[in-house]
């Protein structure tokens, strides 16, 4: 199966285990084509956009506890938002459909909260909500931002009480 991802373009590394015994570790396609060097259970490499997925569950725990609504708009939780954005909804930023985009802010540069609001919202939008899907990283940055001003704690914090702990993800 892995060499089957490969041959389509896929690489990166798989770990299986049971308990705290790995099963499988093993690298697949190259980590680094310019070199030719293949992934391995021992390369470091960025994540990739897998919080994602944790923000959206964090975003749904929220709403079982009633202090949001995935049907909100934004407004609701950032002031002065620019009335052509007023009407964007928490579930347009979790599905890519408010039509916002990223500001010109490098993924590492450390940024205020309320600089990097700013500049997304000074942003033109590139459809009208809800009329279009384009994928934006500044969605779920503003429901990261939603979920710590909710919960009086750090994303992290959050995740890990409210949706690593009681699920063993240690």
């Amino acid at each position: 199966y892995l060499r089957r991802l490969e041959k389509l373009g896929f690489a990166g590394v798989v770990l299986v285990a049971k308990g705290d015994e790995p099963l499988l570790a093993e690298g697949f396609g190259l980590a680094d084509r310019e070199r030719g060097l293949r992934w391995s259970p021992g390369t470091v490499s960025d994540i990739g956009s897998i919080t994602k997925q944790f923000t959206g569950a964090a975003i749904l725990k929220l709403e079982e506890d009633e202090r949001l609504s995935v049907s909100d708009p934004i407004t609701k939780y950032f002031d002065g938002v620019p009335a052509d954005k007023s009407s964007i909804t928490l579930h347009q930023l979790l599905s890519h459909s408010s039509g916002l985009s990223d500001p010109d802010i490098g993924d590492f540069e450390a940024v205020p909260l309320d600089e990097f609001v700013r500049q997304v919202f000074a942003r033109p939008l590139l459809f009208a909500p809800g009329k279009g899907y384009t994928y934006s990283n500044a969605n779920f940055s503003l429901l990261g931002a939603i979920i710590e001003k909710l919960s009086g704690s750090s994303y992290e914090a959050f995740l890990r009480r409210r949706l690593f702990l009681p699920n063993a993800m240690y």
